[in-house]
């Protein structure tokens, strides 16, 4: 077999032969299908028995022109201008048709990936060349716009092929993705449209592919022993579909796209294929994979619930982004020896988000999306509970609760004791007589009528003002343990933490700094003690200072009352001194 590789002007004149060769068949066309043959740049037909492999690839290449043309308009000149590079040197020289397979392959994995990331920049709205926006992409869902201002946004609707407007929380909502994908800001579940339509039709594209890949790998290899490439080029071939094949598999291992597709992952090239085979099988794959990335599909699968136990639903998935069924999302569980990912329950959305989920699930509003690209429907899944996160902080955290718990309780019996002195005390100055030893205004003042008489103003004043220091115990009593327990609480927590952050280090020493998620998670556990010293001490702060100030409102209106009594008495000379009538709103706090 001759090898036309090489650039001096012999192989040049040998590649031009063979081509002309190749052609032949092509006269047997019309002179109009012939002409309509190179207007596109390369006739797949002509060179079908002879380049088998450059006419696979023109194909394809017509299939990822098609495959742009009715996909979410973003990056689109980009993306187009990959394909027009591909198609012009494939054109030029179609017998080296091998050297381009791989930046074909490059071209379609690449489209492949935008299905699986998120992405924002900023460039000309579609539609608009004369305005400016932000765009943001996640995956082949949704693709959004934002003007810089951040007032006006839209998504666009692949049904309408046009953009429809955002407005109140969906709009907060986009600058929040926005600030989330550029990482100025905390993940979070975005509540917003996407630009995809369920899609029910089993018969579409994607699933036939198995049967078009079967065809068109029979009929390449039913031409092989009339035309094929250099022993030593396929074999080169054939190593480079088995390096993707690998690659593929690894990134594929656990995508959403096998469910309820019916795709599999691409599989090793057997022996006995040919290079051209192989490349062919795994183009047809890739084009399926890709396509699949934009489809939204329901189906029933097996779900595990947060008991584990496995019963099949209904679900609903959006192209390699998410997956949810009524008011649940769902994540990918274990996949093991390539079989389909199994699908579990996240934990840890609220009601207020499975509510949104539910009317999404009836197609009457946002959905919920993951503008991480999966990573945070993880961080969800493996969120402690408030019970868990109270047990990671072990004995200093025990402590801290309960030393929490001691004082809120002091706290309350003795505001509720206050509470009972300020009804005590309004019934004792409504009815002056008789003075009652249940308030510390009658006590006061049945001490100070058993005062001899004749004694100077300085002396009553002062056994009134030991009167009405003996009630003071009973009135500020608990105020100095809740204070100390509010200052004492964040100091343990604190030692809590300290210690988590030494079990942490000793970890590091022990495992190294390989794995940031071993440091982090122990960097978490630790501050949950501080965490907890906190939410003790600022409930202890505000009941304290509710007892100083009810205990402060009952002595001014003991000594106000019993300053009112001396000066009575100093005034008349009465023996017998008695509660003076003060208006009844003095003490209705």
């Amino acid at each position: 077999m001759i090898n036309c590789r090489g650039n001096s002007w012999a192989a040049r004149l040998l590649r031009a032969a063979c081509l002309c060769l190749a052609l032949l068949p092509a006269l047997a066309l019309g002179e109009e299908e012939v002409a309509g043959s190179f207007e596109g740049g390369l006739a797949p037909g002509a060179l079908g028995l002879a380049v088998p492999l450059a006419a696979e690839m023109a194909r394809s290449l017509e299939a990822l022109e098609s495959m742009i043309a009715d996909d979410l308009p973003f990056l689109e000149r980009q993306r187009r201008a990959r394909m027009i590079d591909l198609r012009q040197a494939l054109a030029a020289d179609p017998l080296l048709a091998h050297e381009l397979w791989e930046p074909l392959v490059a071209a379609w994995r690449q489209e492949l990936a935008y299905g699986r990331d998120t992405d924002s920049w900023r460039g000309l709205l579609v539609g608009d060349p004369d305005r400016e926006v932000d765009y943001l992409r996640l995956g082949r869902v949704g693709l959004y716009f934002l003007t810089p201002d951040g007032r006006e946004g839209g998504v666009w609707s692949l049904a309408e092929a046009g953009w429809r407007a955002l407005e109140g929380p969906e709009l907060a909502e986009l600058r929040k993705g926005l600030a989330i994908v550029r990482e100025r800001r905390a993940p979070a579940l975005l509540a917003l449209p996407v630009s995809l339509a369920p899609h029910d039709d089993e018969t579409d594209r994607s699933r036939r592919v198995p049967l078009s890949m079967a065809m068109g790998v029979e009929a390449i290899h039913r031409d092989r022993a009339e035309a094929r490439l250099a022993d030593d080029v396929d074999a080169e071939l054939f190593e480079r579909v088995s390096r993707q094949v690998g690659e593929l598999r690894d990134e594929l291992a656990e995508s959403w796209l096998r469910l309820g597709s019916g795709l599999a992952l691409p599989s090793h090239p057997d022996a006995s294929m040919s290079g051209i085979e192989a490349s062919a099988s795994l183009l047809r794959g890739l084009e399926a994979w890709t396509e699949e990335s934009g489809r939204w599909r329901r189906f029933e699968a097996p779900v595990a619930d947060a008991g584990g136990h496995i019963a099949p639903r209904e679900v609903a998935r959006l192209g390699d982004l998410l997956a949810f069924g009524g008011g649940d999302l769902l994540r990918l569980g274990a996949v093991e020896n390539g079989e389909t990912p199994r699908l579990s329950v996240v934990e840890g959305l609220s009601s207020g988000q499975r509510t949104r989920l539910e009317t999404a699930w009836a197609g009457q509003g946002p959905l919920l999306l993951d503008p991480t690209a999966g990573r945070l429907l993880e961080v969800l899944s493996a969120q402690p509970t408030l019970v868990e996160r109270f047990h990671q902080g072990g004995a200093v955290g025990y402590v801290v609760v309960a030393l929490g718990g001691l004082g809120l309780i002091a706290a309350l019996l003795q505001y509720a004791y206050l509470l009972v002195v300020s009804l005590r005390l309004r019934r004792q100055v409504r009815a002056a007589e008789p003075l009652r030893d249940n308030n510390p205004l009658g006590r006061v003042l049945g001490r100070f009528r058993t005062l001899p008489d004749g004694l100077p103003p300085e002396a009553l004043e002062a056994r009134l003002d030991e009167a009405l220091l003996a009630e003071l115990p009973r009135l500020e009593r608990g105020q100095g343990l809740v204070k100390l327990l509010a200052a004492v609480a964040p100091l343990l927590g604190l030692l809590g933490t300290v210690i988590g952050m030494i079990v942490t280090f000793q970890a590091i020493t022990a495992y190294g700094t390989g794995d940031p998620q071993l440091m982090a998670g122990g960097i978490s556990q630790a501050l949950v003690t501080t965490v907890l010293g906190l939410i003790t001490a600022v409930p202890l702060l505000f009941a304290h200072t509710a007892l100083v100030s009810r205990c402060r409102h009952l002595v001014g209106l003991l000594e106000g009352h019993a300053s009112a009594a001396l000066a009575e008495h100093l005034e008349t000379g009465a023996a017998s001194p008695r509660p003076t009538q003060r208006e009844p709103h003095a003490v209705s706090r």
